[in-house]
């Protein structure tokens, strides 16, 4: 056992001189203390050795986030070429619809238009997109119904459809809509009654439906002008032309050319002015222009 005191003692020429004390718990202290750092770091071993194995799973869980990351990007992207093909679905079964009369139920996949983006970028709950992606299907599925149906009744009134003016009568894009605008030739409005399609000088313009020429003349406004009868109350307008290629009285064919594009009349450069009539009055052409 250790001595609870040991009293050290040198001589000298003075005699005997005691130098040094020493007690237990001087032994005793640095023991405990190297105990507790052993028993520290054998307690902190494991979280030392296993510090690597954390760092590798800390960069697998940023790569994770990282795909994650870019997956919603894709998926919003998708959603969005979705959206878009739906509306363009949508747009085309309309129009069909509107050139055989027959009724369509408002509200197609184009009301969903914009969400699932959102959805993806912003909303943190995964059924909610899926509720989304399932209604966007659900559209999806019932414009195809709808399409297949009207494709049905297209192929059974064929004769019809050739006849109307589906074709855009030339290639280009529209610079003036149907309907009230501001006036292109000074101050005020007027009522535009077709549409302006922009087009290079001399371009080929086309019946939009097959029908029987009823004039090819000049008028004043409208300059070098073709008109064509359709059945079913119809008749297309072709003016500011640079030539006409048909005669009165003849027929002509769904895309058979009919004369060029030019300036002539009251025009402010070269396009071709394009009109059709329902029962004598102008409406809008592009309800029957499809794309």
């Amino acid at each position: 056992m250790l001595e609870r005191r040991l009293d050290i003692f040198v001589h000298t020429q003075q005699g005997v001189r005691r130098i040094f004390t020493y007690r237990r718990w001087m032994f005793l202290l640095p023991a405990a203390l190297t105990l507790s750092l052993a028993l520290g770091c054998l307690f902190l071993w494991p979280y030392r050795a296993g510090h690597d194995a954390l760092s590798v799973r800390r960069q697998q869980a940023l790569g994770r986030l990282a795909g994650q990351k870019a997956a919603a990007l894709r998926l919003r992207e998708r959603i969005l070429r979705l959206e878009g093909e739906a509306a363009r679905i949508g747009s085309f079964d309309g129009k069909l619809a509107a050139m055989l009369g027959a009724p369509r139920e408002r509200g197609g996949p184009g009301g969903l238009a914009g969400r699932g983006a959102d959805l993806v970028l912003g909303d943190t709950h995964t059924h909610r997109l899926l509720e989304f992606l399932e209604a966007l299907q659900g559209r999806m599925a019932a414009e195809e119904v709808a399409q297949q149906a009207l494709a049905l009744s297209l192929f059974e009134r064929r004769l019809e459809f050739l006849a109307k003016p589906s074709l855009w009568p030339a290639k280009g894009y529209i610079t003036s809509g149907f309907g009230g605008r501001s006036s292109p030739f000074g101050r005020g409005g007027d009522f535009h009654n077709g549409v302006d399609i922009k087009v290079p000088l001399g371009s080929p313009v086309v019946a939009a439906g097959a029908g029987r020429v009823t004039e090819a003349d000049t008028v004043n406004g409208y300059g070098l002008r073709v008109v064509v009868s359709h059945d079913f109350g119809l008749e297309t307008v072709y003016a500011h032309l640079k030539k006409a290629e048909v005669r009165p009285g003849q027929q002509v064919r769904r895309g058979e050319r009919i004369g060029l594009s030019g300036n002539s009349g009251r025009t402010t450069g070269a396009h071709l002015h394009y009109e059709v009539h329902a029962g004598g009055t102008p409406v809008n052409p592009r309800q029957y222009m499809l794309d």
